[in-house]
């Protein structure tokens, strides 16, 4: 399918972090084709681990291979993305030299080298594809140098490291979560030195959470998700409720916050429910009056191009008691300049989204087998 469609570039002037939101805009027109379509993934007489959706997975930095774990039997599941299909398992251990269990694995990442890090709620393990331990990184504040923690600080471990493994980003929160978040925890993983660049960015977030209590205590909460990326050498995240970009520039050792005026979706989520509930039904409606709110996607490098893409998701209108939702694509640049914003429809929403060949791959579960839209866009003048 090729659908062509004029849309106008807009570029806003971007501020670190303090400066007032105020922008520039400039527009020329541009057009964009696409095709789109679908592609399943052979899985042989195996049966793939779809369950999370691809939410404990990761591809390699060249976009050969996926990696997904099966959080539960420690089964990996290794793709070849060129051939579409899957090349092999590989069963990892719980205990023993290469044991990597003891605590419940929520997230991989795949490092230049090849080798996977399996992060756990208190733990780090590297492995090799294969499964052979490499080494675990426990970041307790005893065996860091280079800040005067507080008593109940602590380095969160849901972070991410550099490509090639020698530093890694996480928060620094309080152990009893009683206290927001200070900032950020930069660590060199060879020294074992901290770096901490007190910020407000994630910590925010906070107020936006819905809390169920029973009896005075805290029995569930669901927030605003944050996303962390190395692209081209910098670490940029983003997160879920607000139209912006922190980008860690390592070289001048800044935080650069770069805000952005949408005019094709709303700019942030509003906090117009209630923050605490007692009762998980009450949990799942205001949730489901919140998720009517927009919806901020993951950034997409696009290394070729040198581009970023991020699918935002926002309410477009009501019919009778549904809602009817639109897609906004963003592109910004390399300098995280925003480029343009588009309307498009059939354009999938996934957290596992990437950039291969020119083409944007999107998982999605098609009567329970793995398969990917593939969108391939072409920009002129």
């Amino acid at each position: 399918m090729m659908r062509k469609l004029p849309i106008y570039l807009l570029i806003l002037t971007l501020f670190s972090c303090g400066g007032d939101p105020e922008t520039s805009k400039a527009t020329r027109d541009l057009e964009i084709t696409y095709e789109i379509d679908t592609v399943m993934v052979d899985p042989g007489d195996h049966f793939f681990f779809l369950n999370w959706g691809l939410g404990i997975a990761d591809v390699s930095a060249d976009k050969k291979m996926l990696f997904n774990l099966n959080p539960q039997t420690f089964l990996l599941e290794i793709v070849d993305l060129d051939a579409l299909a899957l090349k092999e398992t590989v069963q990892l251990e719980k205990e023993g030299p290469n044991g990597v269990g003891g605590g419940f694995i929520s997230k991989i990442q795949v490092l230049d080298n090849g080798n996977l890090l399996l992060f756990d709620f208190q733990k780090i393990f590297e492995i090799t594809p294969k499964g052979k331990l490499v080494r675990s990184y426990e970041f307790d504040k005893s065996k860091l140098s280079g800040y005067d923690f507080g008593e109940t600080d602590e380095v969160e471990t849901m972070g991410i490291f550099s490509p090639d493994g020698k530093r890694f980003i996480g928060q620094l929160t309080d152990e009893d979560f009683k206290k927001p978040a200070k900032g950020l925890a930069f660590v060199d993983t060879e020294t074992m030195e901290i770096q901490v660049e007190e910020t407000d960015a994630i910590s925010k977030l906070d107020e936006y959470r819905i809390m169920f209590e029973m009896g005075g205590n805290s029995m569930m909460s669901t927030g605003e998700q944050v996303f962390m990326d190395v692209i081209a050498g910098d670490f940029v995240f983003s997160n879920t409720g607000f139209n912006e970009i922190y980008v860690y520039d390592f070289d001048a050792d800044s935080l650069i916050h770069h805000q952005y005026q949408a005019e094709l979706s709303s700019n942030e989520r509003i906090l117009d429910y209630p923050q605490r509930v007692e009762s998980r039904e009450a949990l799942m409606e205001v949730m489901k009056e919140k998720n009517e709110q927009v919806r901020f996607g993951p950034l997409i490098p696009q290394p070729d191009k040198n581009l970023i893409w991020r699918l935002t998701k926002d309410k477009d209108r009501m019919i009778a008691d549904s809602v009817i939702y639109k897609n906004v694509v963003t592109i910004f640049d390399s300098d995280y300049q925003m480029l343009h914003e588009e309307v498009v429809e059939k354009f999938p929403g996934s957290n596992m989204s990437f950039f291969k060949d020119g083409m944007l791959y999107a998982y999605i579960n098609l009567d329970d087998e793995m398969a990917f839209v593939r969108v391939k866009p072409s920009i002129s003048e």
